[in-house]
């Protein structure tokens, strides 16, 4: 599929999702009533607990969510609040506009149908204690609740469409990612306050926009913290995030008698594609690997680039054959990859050497294995996974032109 069909897809999509949502919502305001909080609210913890226990069983995690350095990002809830209902499919379909994603187009329809649902929900539960120039306890309780019930219905609808797009059952947990609830938390707050204080005296915004604005700022260096972390061609982890989140991965699998798998690959010849084509066209080709592999990979698995042309996938809770799967399957889904040139089409590959850890080793060690294993692969003619165990002579990169 081109580039203009995957646009065009996407539109009719994210079209079709806010003309239903003006219906739906419109439905809702048509009855002139809210639903009572003593119905919605219990349903939605239900929903969304019962959920992700599923999700939990089939091994998916909930990915962290990237905080939008935006004003519309971060007061997007506020407009839950002073905007009327129907107005909230129209805000909901600019955002994911801005928060652009390589996964495609299935994963920003599901985050408008998200934001959208969500946030009408929210609606639902703020406007059954409407603001009338006063703050009563009730309504404040409202407000929290309406925050919480964002949450749970966003874990809902990400719970399904995890569900809808797994694979395969892994033995895995931690779907519910406590110190990403809390910071969304935060970041909704900032908008409901500024809209709370619009309400009482829309001249209060002189002086709740000082700490709104401070708060911003605080999560966009924790971001900056996280971006820090991350390889800025690939979006993949660099060398320090590969090492937190090995650390954390490696004293769980410790603790649980895990088992884990480490795949190490390498780009085949990419030394002759900057040579012949150009390092633009390498620095293509290093990002399609990437792509590539952040698609064939769960949310819980660690991926990053440690070097040039090297990769690195920690895989939890996997065996051998399992991580040698994965890793054939990386392999064979970049060996179909049609790379358009000013000479062509070009065609890249992948080596992989695949390692399980064993008890008691070290990051270092289960590396060296790996890393091993990738060289055979590259002694035994490239484009192909071996497995370290099947190998006891350790290749080393001196040994072998690697291009």
């Amino acid at each position: 599929m081109s580039r203009y069909q995957r646009l065009l897809q996407t539109f009719v999509g994210l079209l079709v999702l806010s003309i239903g949502s003006v219906l739906v919502t419109n439905l809702f305001i048509s009855s002139q009533r809210a639903l009572p909080l003593v119905i919605t609210f219990p349903v939605i913890i239900a929903g969304a607990t019962l959920s992700g226990r599923r999700t939990s069983s089939l091994g998916i995690t909930r990915s962290e969510r990237q905080i939008v350095l935006s004003p519309i990002g971060h007061f997007f809830f506020a407009s839950a609040i002073l905007l009327p209902p129907f107005a909230l499919p129209i805000v909901a379909f600019v955002i994911p506009a801005e928060r652009t994603s390589p996964s495609g187009w299935l994963i920003r329809f599901q985050r408008l149908l998200t934001m959208n649902t969500s946030s009408l929900v929210f609606w639902l539960v703020v406007h059954s204690h409407p603001l009338n120039g006063g703050l009563t306890d009730r309504q404040v309780l409202a407000f929290v609740l309406a925050i919480t019930t964002h949450l749970l219905v966003d874990s809902l609808i990400v719970s399904v469409v995890m569900i809808l797009a797994s694979q395969k059952p892994v033995l895995v947990t931690a779907h519910w990612n406590l110190k990403s609830l809390l910071r969304e938390f935060a970041e909704i707050s900032i908008g409901c306050i500024g809209a709370i204080f619009a309400i009482i005296n829309p001249l209060l915004l002189l002086i709740v926009i000082g700490p709104c604005c401070l708060a911003v700022d605080h999560l966009r260096v924790n971001q900056s913290a996280q971006l820090g972390k991350r390889d800025t061609r690939t979006g993949l982890l660099n060398s320090f995030g590969l090492q937190e989140f090995v650390d954390h991965e490696f004293e769980r699998a410790k603790r649980h008698s895990a088992e884990m798998c480490l795949v190490v690959l390498d780009l085949d010849f990419l030394r002759d594609v900057n040579n012949n084509y150009g390092h633009q066209i390498g620095d293509l080709a290093i990002n399609s690997v990437a792509k590539q592999i952040s698609a064939l990979t769960r949310a819980i698995d660690g991926t990053a680039r440690v070097g040039g042309e090297e990769f690195v996938v920690v895989l939890s809770d996997t065996n051998l054959e399992g991580a040698s799967i994965v890793a054939d399957r990386i392999r064979s889904e970049i060996e179909e990859l049609k790379l358009a040139t000013n000479s062509g089409i070009l065609r890249i590959t992948i080596s992989a050497g695949v390692a399980l850890r064993h008890d008691n080793e070290t990051y270092s060690d289960l590396f060296d294995r790996a890393d091993a294993a990738l060289y055979a692969s590259k002694r035994l003619g490239r484009n192909r996974v071996s497995l370290a165990d099947e190998f006891v002579e350790t290749f080393h990169a001196n040994q072998i032109n690697t291009n």
